[in-house]
């Protein structure tokens, strides 16, 4: 982590705030053909930012910037199923890949933004991808909230919970024998601000507790974009 990390960090995201409000209201105000233009510059750009963000990491290794291991460079954390949700729910239409792109995307990867973990940032690149792989989520949700009206049901938190749970199973698997740490299962993630949604990092007791809250949380989240 370089010393500027969270002053850099802070400035993304207020950039990052602008750009969400504005593209959710140009979602509320554009016509057919410009819903569908937008909508593939926002799949094209996310899928290119991923894409740099894989050959970055390769690239830095190389420079010994970073510590390159394809076994936790894999897409398997929560905000990873929350960005390429969302970009089936653009692709598709689909609102049960929205659930899973909301309720995932507004705990992981926005408290991701709120409360930074800054043990893989090394300069300002990184910086930049790091915080584009969680404000990316919920530019897309922007666009899927105000461009197709897409919203949620209280079963639908029901559904995003089963399928985080489903997730576990494979993830914890795959984590016993490669030793990474994917979904926080082996550690709890290393903040550099404190989360009050976390108040015990202490194995296996947070992941408990997070199970206990994700329910009450994203009921929370969900009454803002409720249907009706």
């Amino acid at each position: 982590m370089y010393p500027e990390y969270l002053t850099h960090h802070y400035i993304i995201t207020l950039i990052m705030f602008l750009v969400w409000i504005g593209v959710y209201f140009f979602g509320q105000k554009a016509n057919v053909q410009q819903i569908k233009s937008f909508t593939w510059l926002l799949i094209f750009f996310s899928l290119g930012q991923e894409i740099f963000d894989f050959g970055q990491r390769i690239y830095d290794s190389s420079r010994g910037l970073y510590d390159f291991s394809l076994t936790k460079e894999l897409p398997l954390h929560p905000c990873h199923f929350a960005y390429f949700a969302s970009l089936l729910a653009m692709y598709t239409k689909k609102e049960s890949y929205f659930y899973i792109a909301y309720f995932f995307g507004m705990s992981g990867a926005f408290m991701g933004i709120v409360t930074p973990g800054g043990d893989t940032i090394y300069n300002i690149s990184s910086n930049l991808t790091a915080h584009f792989q969680h404000s990316i989520i919920i530019l897309n949700l922007a666009w899927c909230l105000s461009a197709f009206q897409m919203r949620c049901t209280k079963e639908s938190i029901f559904f995003a919970f089963k399928v985080l749970n489903l997730l576990i199973v494979p993830i914890f698997i795959y984590n016993y024998f490669t030793g990474e740490n994917f979904f926080f299962l082996r550690e709890a993630p290393a903040l550099l601000v404190y989360n009050p949604l976390l108040p015990t990092t202490v194995w296996p007791w947070y992941i408990f507790w997070i199970e206990m809250i994700f329910i009450p949380y994203c009921y929370l989240i969900y009454l803002p974009v409720k249907k009706g």
